[in-house]
């Protein structure tokens, strides 16, 4: 049953990925590092599922009832992953389908069962779950360094990129600020005006909506740009994405389908860029990412870089 229940969960998480990224499902696909990714999880665990199989008498039936009940729930959130829209899948929730599959797997790698007490098998287990994560977790952190993006402006014009696109990021707002781009946006936005003045790019996009009430980031990024001496006829601001992901099939749809876009330079931060590419790859896109430059202090970027390589785990395991 267990075994059944994870080839229900992979076809159904292989739906999810792709449907909710609007495109027709492709089972064992290996053209991306998330089909690759996601393939191997399901290969690695349907190996310890066959392995259990045939040696059943080395798991207890209380493993094997934890493993079904275990199963069900990542079946369910798998499920309920396929009935939200783009970028509204919680966060939490993608951090906790994770930990479930590391779990799911740390009570399947042992080979034999040991002779615990329940409290100390849980501690165990629990131990086992923080190993896979925290190994899964690195491996992602260390491939984001590993990511080739350039500021080198001869090999962007080689390149020949029928645009920029300059990615949304927080703008500051009411009495304290007004609205302005935060420090993080205006890198950006500083390096995409570079990128007009240095005939890289013969026009740029700016994207990203606004909460309740206040002035999109797009359109304030749009306004620093023409403020830097860009031309505004060369800019185009998209004010509905509210997500990453968002961005990125906005750039598919309208820029690449619509617009016959055909390649784009996108400008993020550097810890961000990895995610961005990642996304492009998977939606078919000829992109190259430049970084915003902007420096943080050591602990902030540490944090962020973490948190980036979360959110990237659980884009090639969810494509959300």
């Amino acid at each position: 049953m267990a075994t059944l229940i994870e080839v229900l969960s992979f076809c159904a998480l292989t739906n999810a990925r792709y449907f909710g990224q609007g495109l027709e499902p492709q089972f064992f696909r290996f053209t991306s590092n998330s089909d690759i990714f996601s393939n191997a999880l399901f290969f690695f665990t349907l190996f310890f599922l066959v392995r259990g199989l045939l040696h059943s008498v080395r798991i207890s039936t209380q493993r094997i009832i934890i493993l079904v009940v275990s199963g069900f729930i990542i079946f369910w959130i798998t499920l309920g992953a396929k009935n939200f829209e783009v970028g509204e899948f919680p966060r939490i929730a993608s951090i906790t389908f994770i930990l479930l599959r590391a779990a799911y797997l740390s009570l399947l790698i042992p080979r034999k069962e040991y002779q615990f007490s329940k409290i100390m098998g849980a501690i165990r287990v629990l131990k086992n779950t923080l190993i896979v994560f925290a190994s899964a977790v690195l491996f992602t952190f260390v491939f984001t360094f590993t990511y080739e993006v350039t500021s080198d402006f001869n090999d962007m014009r080689r390149f020949d990129a029928d645009g920029g696109v300059i990615l949304g990021a927080a703008v500051w707002h009411g009495n304290e600020h007004g609205e302005r781009a935060s420090p993080t946006l205006a890198e950006r936005i500083r390096v995409g005006a570079e990128l007009i003045h240095q005939n890289v790019v013969p026009k740029l996009v700016t994207t990203g909506s606004n909460a309740i009430g206040e002035k999109a980031e797009s359109e304030i990024a749009k306004s620093e740009l023409i403020g830097k001496g860009v031309d505004e006829t060369k800019i185009t601001a998209e004010t509905k994405s509210h997500s990453t992901l968002s961005q990125i099939l906005y750039m598919r749809n309208e820029l690449m389908t619509k617009q016959g876009w055909k390649k784009f330079i996108v400008v993020s931060d550097q810890y961000h860029l990895a995610r961005v590419l990642e996304m492009c790859k998977f939606n078919g896109l000829d992109a190259i990412g430049t970084p915003s430059g902007i420096k943080q202090p050591a602990l902030d970027l540490a944090y962020y870089r973490l948190r980036e390589s979360v959110a990237l785990l659980a884009y090639w395991i969810l494509g959300k």
